[in-house]
């Protein structure tokens, strides 16, 4: 209880701030609540007030026994008298309501002060409206009894100030466990997301370690024979590619000269006038000549040689085209070409598997490489937003903090200073 005694002993005014730990605020409010010393003002109160009860009570039998000089005028008299009585009565009620409470708690304090105050106003509206008849009469007992009201307002005065003080301080009491509670809980957000942070960072290091390593890794793939021999099949590719592109038109030249002439016997074999057996395969000429086979090429050739004439072509351009099919029969220079760009197709599979083969540790490296790269992005960015948390939130306890200490301080008279070392919460 040596917090106790910091807090209440010692000397007063200008002294040192005496220290709380976080944990010991709500019995250290219970303890204060208990030393208030509210109680003992209030029976301080209640025992004055005893004595003007008593001397209320004295003063109005005094009034009620009281004679009027025999040479009251009537008229006076029956006005005073009757007056006296209703204001006997106001005061024998209010004098009933000088009791003090049984228990000494805030509420019992409260209702008490209330009932009198109440009690009084309606004392003094009725002794306002009567007593000046019956001061005409028994001006002493007046006197008497207008001293005893302003000694029981001024009681009232004392004991709403009691009161006053001690809902002050029940307030303050009531925001200062609330302000507690959400400071622990604060400090505790604060903790364990210093914790988390540091988890992270941790992870972070060892992330950015792992991916430093891969790159180095990727380093000495790219320049071991193994990494040089990958770039040489990529090389090869690219030429192999080019290759291809190069057959292809070549294709595509030996086919051009017999476009129309493919246009106009596919347009006739549409329309039933002829009767093509390689209708699929000029289809092909025209949109895919590698596709179509060496053994159909010639048998094709030789039936659109044969259909020519009864193409409507002119007599120049379908000697063209003759020349160019006997060309391409005799040559075979669409096999030729075909084959020649088959092959290079199977070459560049070939370079694909083993570029495939090849890359194997170079690709497991790379999709290493951008799930590290991915797992840095979203590490970095979730310790951003924590920092701005962890901001946020030192912030609001700091300002919780403060004002927590204000609050006890007003409360103990003194100030007061929070112990927020771990451990101690």
């Amino acid at each position: 209880m040596k917090w106790l005694k910091n807090i209440f002993g010692g000397k007063k005014g200008g002294e040192e701030a005496a220290i709380l730990q976080l944990a010991e605020i709500n019995s250290w409010l219970e303890e204060r609540g208990k030393e208030s010393g509210f109680a003992m003002r209030c029976n301080e109160i209640y025992g004055r007030m005893d004595g003007v009860a008593k001397a209320l009570s004295k003063d109005i039998s005094a009034l009620e026994s009281a004679s009027a000089d025999d040479g009251t005028p009537p008229k006076l008299l029956r006005a005073g008298l009757a007056a006296r009585g209703e204001i006997v009565k106001q005061l024998e009620t209010l004098s009933e309501k000088l009791t003090p409470p049984k228990k000494n708690d805030l509420d019992s304090a409260f209702q008490h002060h209330w009932t009198l105050v109440k009690g009084l106003e309606r004392t003094v509206t009725t002794f306002g409206r009567a007593q000046r008849y019956v001061a005409a009469l028994f001006p002493r007992n007046i006197e008497s009894i207008n001293t005893d009201l302003a000694q029981i307002s001024r009681l009232l005065v004392d004991l709403e100030d009691e009161i006053g003080k001690k809902r002050r301080v029940a307030e303050e009491s009531w925001y200062s466990r609330e302000l507690a509670e959400r400071l622990q809980e604060e400090l505790s957000s604060i903790d364990e997301l210093k914790k988390k942070t540091l988890q992270d960072e941790t992870t972070l290091a060892g992330i950015a370690s792992r991916l430093s390593g891969l790159e180095e890794e990727t380093k000495r793939l790219t320049a071991s024979d193994e990494g040089k021999r990958t770039e040489e099949l990529k090389r090869s590719l690219e030429k192999k590619k080019l290759d291809q592109s190069l057959t292809e038109d070549e294709l595509a030249d030996l086919i051009a000269p017999l476009t129309k002439a493919l246009a106009r016997i596919m347009m006739q074999g549409s329309s039933d006038r002829i009767d093509l057996r390689h209708k699929n395969v000029f289809e092909q000429l025209l949109e895919s000549p590698s596709l179509v086979q060496d053994n159909d090429i010639a048998g094709s050739l030789k039936e659109l040689q044969s259909h020519l004439a009864r193409l409507g072509l002119k007599d120049k351009k379908k000697e063209k085209i003759l020349d160019h099919i006997d060309l391409l029969i005799k040559r075979r220079s669409l096999e030729n070409a075909r084959s020649r760009q088959q092959a290079i197709v199977e070459e560049i599979l070939d370079l694909e598997s083993q570029i495939r083969e090849s890359s194997r540790e170079g690709h497991r490296l790379k999709e290493d490489m951008s799930q590290a790269r991915k797992s840095k992005k979203s590490l970095e960015s979730a310790l951003d937003q924590a920092e701005k948390s962890l901001a946020s939130l030192e912030e609001k306890a700091a300002a919780d903090e403060l004002e927590l200490e204000e609050r006890l301080a007003r409360i103990a008279g003194r100030p007061i200073k929070l112990d927020l070392s771990p451990g101690r919460q």
